[in-house]
């Protein structure tokens, strides 16, 4: 092993640097795992939903279902009262008619959810007028096409270049290449396999415990080489003579 390579022995501009960075991504991966848990995960606990169900129930979608009761009651549970929840689900029960949909169910769209589903719909599906409400209270079939699409497309090239930045620092530590070459691989492949399962499990609900698995691959990759690098930055060594 070639301790010259070890970010110990850098220059200390180049180990604040790197040291600054471990910093920022690890407060940001608890904030993630915070976030996930929050509206991803207790949610579907509250309906009395395990892991797996809730993955498959959001990308295949459950048939007899509205997305729109569906998302109120999972992960924009947040967004709307006890009470409100009661009355959007028993409009979506009775018919979801047009008749009462101004007077009771429309404000509260307009006040609980058209900041984020405007009519651009640039993010999320746009819920202004009271025919694009109507078709998400229809039963369906989980995320959409459109919206699978995008999230593929922005976690394949947002969450790499991460990835990058966190495997630059890492292949500069003291340890073994041959382990430096695994764990830089393994959130990688984690990322891609996670991924294809969205697709998968949208034509097929049993794939659901693929997303979890590519979840937890990337998760420990990543984790693995944050505390490798600061363990390399911060822990002493003996120089070889």
């Amino acid at each position: 092993m070639d301790n010259t390579v070890s970010l110990r022995l850098a220059p200390l501009s180049r180990r604040v640097f790197s040291a600054t960075l471990l910093a920022t991504f690890g407060i940001g991966y608890l904030m993630a795992l915070v976030y996930m848990y929050a509206q991803e995960v207790r949610p579907h606990q509250l309906q009395g939903h395990g892991l797996v169900q809730s993955v498959a129930n959001t990308y295949h979608g459950i048939p007899s279902d509205s997305p729109l009761v569906a998302s109120l009651r999972g992960s924009m549970a947040s967004t709307v009262t006890a009470q409100e929840l009661t009355t959007i689900v028993e409009w979506v029960e009775a018919g979801f008619s047009e008749a009462t949909y101004g007077e009771v169910v429309g404000p509260l769209i307009e006040s609980n959810c058209a900041s984020c589903h405007d009519a651009e719909g640039t993010y999320f599906p746009p819920l202004t007028t009271y025919a694009e409400v109507a078709e998400f209270a229809k039963p369906g079939g989980g995320v959409s096409v459109q919206k699978l699409a995008r999230q593929t497309h922005v976690h394949l090239l947002g969450i790499p270049m991460l990835l990058f930045i966190m495997a630059s620092m890492f292949i500069r530590t003291r340890f073994p290449e041959k382990l430096k070459s695994v764990l830089i691989v393994i959130p990688f492949f984690g990322v891609l396999f996670d991924v294809a399962h969205w697709w998968i499990t949208k034509l097929n609900p049993d794939a659901a415990a693929g997303v979890i698995f590519g979840g937890i691959l990337m998760n420990l990759g990543f984790a693995a080489q944050w505390f490798m690098t600061a363990w390399d930055i911060f822990a002493p060594f003996k120089r070889k003579e």
